[in-house]
């Protein structure tokens, strides 16, 4: 998927997102987003992208995933005080509510979004 923010998240997706299209995707989702900041060259980040690809369809009801590289997406990594990769930041309303750094499991990130979002509504 391209990082098209006019267009309604794929379901189940992780979304690539770059310096055009971040902030916009970013404060205009309805659920929480998870943002994967990553670069080719990082062994652990390409451990983490397959993970992010099954958080994405196991926790689809609960939030939204997406990555974006470093490398050519820089402005947003200098705007997120990026220093370490990979980096996981968990954004809700538009705003930062949690980051960590490494590779997680999906229940890690699982519990990481038990512990600082809200409950969803039924």
């Amino acid at each position: 998927m391209t990082g098209n923010s006019d267009a309604a998240p794929l379901a189940g997706a992780v979304q690539n997102l770059d310096e055009n299209t971040f902030s916009q995707f970013v404060r205009g989702a309805q659920k929480p987003v998870i943002v994967d900041f990553w670069a080719d060259w990082c062994q652990p980040c390409q451990q983490m992208l397959p993970i992010l690809e099954e958080a994405a369809v196991q926790l689809d009801d609960r939030a939204i995933f997406a990555k974006v590289n470093t490398q050519t997406a820089p402005a947003v990594g200098f705007q997120y005080a990026i220093r370490t990769i990979p980096t996981l930041i968990l954004f809700s309303h538009g705003q930062e509510v949690g980051r960590r750094a490494g590779v997680h499991t999906v229940a890690q990130l699982r519990q990481w979004l038990d512990s600082v979002s809200e409950p969803i509504e039924k």
